[in-house]
């Protein structure tokens, strides 16, 4: 194997248990929040809010990363450092410009802003949600730039620092939640500080590699220019999760008290869980898909996709099985406290439960999308998840009003399944089999450890009954254990090296 190889692997565990932390720090603010705030109707209108620099920006900001990306890979190879730092002056400033003249606008226009993100909300709380809107608009900035400058630092492979900057940002929601309680605006600056937070942290290490940042503008620039023009389809190409969100708890405002809070902590819980790997591993191999794009290396991506989704289903196959299992217990466990109560925890479980199954489209969309931005073709993406997405709001209204709150997850992850299947053929198309012979034995073998993992379930299931540690906590470590035990003695783990050609 060669070192790249051990390089990429050695990353991405890296990088894995940096985002595990700051995940662990999101999910710890999410459960402050909920204790304090439960699912109440002003519950739900900060989880449609904040829906917009945690989901709707931030997708802004993975899309300007994902065209910089192969961008910035190209003027390190081929060019001078002096150009090298005029493009990333240039990109700043006019992100810069342009993110400040939008966050005006929405400030101005915040009231009708609001009525369009959350209609069915009124009176007292439909007031504080504008307020809230206009204290979070210039997220839409700091998320921007954070989210460059993150790019910046994974092409010099600062993967750890990048992967960490949420920690201050998560700690200082937690710092406010607790020691100032219920005042919900109070929360609207202190996330919109903490997004400026991300940004300025990261600047040490621009400076370290040489980056000069004095503001340069030119707007004639080829590679900026066409970084603009690819930013909406890749927006919508890469943000059809975080827009089937957004779009589910908006629609959901016209429901019950509570239905959009719990798809919100429902959502949040999934997306805490499962990006902790896809986003890690989309993270540490599109540096790679880039530079073997521009070779025209399809063997190695090839290889780099067969090795990515044994991994995936490796680790996301028992965190399937353990929701459809235990879904209703790992939401009381890690919720239910405070104002959040036995009610909500069994709307929570629902979203929760019906979320997961977008789990395959979620890994899809995060490398599939990668796929294509690295060898440059911007539109194809869009379009299936344009399609996607309109089906996902018909099925919201079609079974939104007569099954709820699971009527609405389930239409996300029906949407985002074919979103995976649909690109999952386009992608082979474009650059061949990525998934052979060894794929399929792999999960063919892969079966035997599930096996031992739901058999441990069922017959604590049949057999033991008693508190959370009995009919929870232990077989799900005992099960956890089964599982990791048995696919070791199958040589499993020897299967997931992220092993490419030595001539790489």
């Amino acid at each position: 194997m060669s070192s790249e190889s051990k390089k990429t692997g050695k990353a991405f565990v890296g990088v894995s248990i940096v985002i595990f932390v700051s995940k662990l720090l999101g999910f710890a603010r999410d459960i402050v929040f909920a204790s304090i705030f439960g699912t109440t109707v002003l519950t739900d209108a900060f989880q449609v809010i904040f829906s917009f620099p945690s989901l709707l920006f931030s997708s802004v900001g993975t899309a300007l990363s994902s065209v910089n990306i192969p961008d910035l890979t190209y003027y390190i190879n081929s060019r001078t450092v002096e150009e090298r730092n005029r493009y990333i002056s240039n990109l700043l400033a006019q992100i810069t410009l342009g993110a400040t003249l939008l966050t005006v606008v929405g400030i101005i226009f915040a009231p009708a802003l609001t009525r369009l993100i959350a209609p069915g909300l009124d009176g007292e709380v439909a007031h504080i949600t504008m307020i809230l809107t206009r204290i979070m608009m210039p997220t839409l900035l700091f998320v921007s730039l954070t989210y460059i400058t993150q790019g910046i630092l994974q092409v010099h492979s600062h993967f750890l620092l990048s992967a960490s900057i949420s920690v201050p940002f998560n700690l200082l929601i937690i710092f406010a939640l607790v020691f100032r309680g219920e005042d919900i605006l109070l929360l609207g600056y202190v996330t919109t500080i903490g997004w400026l937070l991300q940004f300025l942290i990261q600047l040490p290490i621009l400076v370290k590699e040489g980056y000069h940042l004095f503001p340069h503008i030119d707007f004639t620039n080829e590679h900026t220019v066409n970084l603009f023009k690819q930013l909406v389809p890749i927006l919508m190409g890469n943000s059809l999760l975080q827009l089937s969100l957004i779009i589910d708890r908006s629609f959901a405002t016209h429901l019950s008290e509570g239905t959009t809070s719990a798809l919100a902590f429902g959502s949040n819980l999934f997306v805490t869980i499962t990006s902790i790997f896809i986003v890690a591993m989309s993270t540490v191999v599109f540096p790679r898909l880039s530079k073997y794009s521009l070779d025209r290396d399809f063997a190695q991506i090839q290889q780099m996709l067969s090795n990515i989704f044994k991994i995936f289903l490796f680790i996301l196959t028992p965190y399937l099985l353990l929701v459809v299992c235990y879904h209703q217990e790992i939401i009381a466990l890690v919720y239910e406290r405070g104002a959040f109560t036995r009610e909500s925890t069994v709307m929570t479980a629902s979203a929760f439960l019906f979320y997961s199954f977008a789990v395959i489209g979620y890994a899809g969309q995060e490398i599939f999308n990668r796929v294509y931005y690295a060898l440059k073709k911007f539109k194809i993406p869009m379009t299936v998840s344009i399609i996607c997405l309109a089906l996902n709001i018909i099925l919201n209204v079609c079974l939104g009003e007569t099954h709820g709150i699971a009527g609405i997850s389930l239409s996300t992850s029906f949407a985002l399944l074919l979103y995976a299947l649909i690109m999952g053929i386009l992608v082979y198309r474009e650059i061949g089999p990525f998934m052979q012979k060894d794929f399929f034995f792999f999960a063919l073998r892969l079966c035997i450890p599930l096996g031992g993992m739901l058999a441990i379930i069922v017959l604590f299931r049949q057999f033991v009954s008693g508190g959370l540690i009995l009919s929870f906590l232990l077989p799900l470590g005992l099960s956890s254990l089964i599982y990791l035990g048995l696919s070791y003695v199958g040589g499993l783990n020897k299967m997931l090296l992220m092993k490419e050609d030595s001539n790489s």
